[in-house]
């Protein structure tokens, strides 16, 4: 079988990161001393971290973060109260395996959203599904898909993803049916993934912020359940 027929039969089988490899090892004649063995481990090694860059790539696509931010750059200067130990726990995504949930709050400012990302990104470099929206936004999404008659299929489709980060949380007003809509879509996550809240306000404040009493307490009770809580401090950062 001649060179040109492996790299057809490689195409037709889509595995283009052993294509690559493999030519790549056609171009250096070093490979020529090496173990069989060793040259097959090579190109399963390609084609794995090619199938892992192209995941990745397509789960940070659909996270719509709205800061890149790396995680290596997170600052645990003095006056912001973040525990370093904490958030490096957090970062390593055990809470997310355990569904567990995360309120973050913090004055304007303090790079509550920005450290949000940059959770969001280390999730989805362990292949987490990921999705980062605004309260706004989400209320938009879901009051448009009620229109629709298609509200099951978006809180069936929110619910899929592993985390979900929810920003600017409690920041304006919103009515009774937009908050009834907002918590079935964290009810129906409550058991099977986690949710990110980020607010202004602090979590003992969203009981007045959501009015009815009862609303209320069930809507605290499937945040606040499993959670864990950071409390940003320290001047503005912007």
């Amino acid at each position: 079988m001649s060179n040109a027929q492996i790299f057809n039969l490689l195409h037709e089988l889509r595995l283009n990161g052993v294509r690559e490899e493999y030519d790549h090892q056609l171009q250096n004649p070093q490979y020529a001393d090496l173990p069989f063995s060793d040259r097959v481990l090579r190109l399963l090694q390609a084609e794995t971290e090619r199938r892992y860059r192209n995941k990745i790539d397509r789960l940070m696509k659909a996270a719509q973060f709205k800061y890149l931010a790396e995680p290596d750059d997170i600052e645990f200067r003095n006056g912001r109260n973040l525990d370093k130990a904490e958030v490096l726990g957090l970062l390593k995504g055990d809470w997310i395996d355990r569904k567990h949930n995360l309120i973050l709050s913090g004055a304007s400012g303090t790079g509550k959203t920005w450290l949000a990302c940059a959770l969001g990104i280390a999730a989805v470099r362990q292949e987490y599904s990921v999705r980062y929206v605004r309260a706004g936004r989400l209320v938009e999404e879901v009051t448009y898909a009620r229109l629709e008659g298609t509200i099951a299929k978006l809180r069936t489709k929110m619910s899929r993803h592993k985390l979900l980060i929810i920003d600017d949380f409690a920041l304006s007003p919103i009515r009774k049916q937009e908050l009834i809509d907002l918590f079935e879509v964290i009810e129906d996550r409550s058991t099977q993934s986690s949710t990110l809240m980020i607010a202004q306000r602090a979590p003992d404040e969203w009981y007045d912020y959501i009015g009815d009493p009862l609303l209320a307490d069930a809507f605290m009770d499937r945040i606040r359940s499993r959670a864990h809580f950071l409390r940003l401090e320290g001047k503005s950062m912007r």
